[in-house]
């Protein structure tokens, strides 16, 4: 894996996948960077406690690492990778259909 996300990848995310929301956190769900909307820090905070839960439940079932975290809605679909050991990268769409490019391109921008 390479340097950390920047804002622009931040940014780039939305404008190549199409996402309305992109953030980056820690595994205690600090907030690192996000394309600034409003309550990003919140969203930080749970994503983290989702990102920590089912890291639990992965390590417990001995399923080895876990690498990425799908949440479908009937309106929506919020898609956590992880970037390095403890940071992660989440999308959030409004469109479900998207979930194979959000998954490249957030592939993309944590290999670059």
């Amino acid at each position: 894996m390479s340097s950390r996300p920047t804002k622009q990848d931040l940014r780039n995310m939305i404008t190549d996948a199409g996402v309305e929301n992109v953030l980056l956190f820690d595994i205690d769900g600090d907030l690192i960077e996000s394309s600034d909307f409003e309550y990003d820090g919140n969203y930080a905070a749970m994503s983290g406690m989702i990102a920590t839960m089912c890291k639990e439940i992965i390590q417990d079932l001995e399923y080895g690492d876990m690498d990425k975290i799908t949440i479908h809605a009937d309106h929506g679909l919020v898609v956590v990778n992880k970037f390095s050991k403890d940071y992660y990268l989440a999308s959030f769409s409004k469109d479900g259909s998207k979930l194979g490019l959000i998954m490249k391109t957030m592939d993309s921008i944590i290999n670059k």
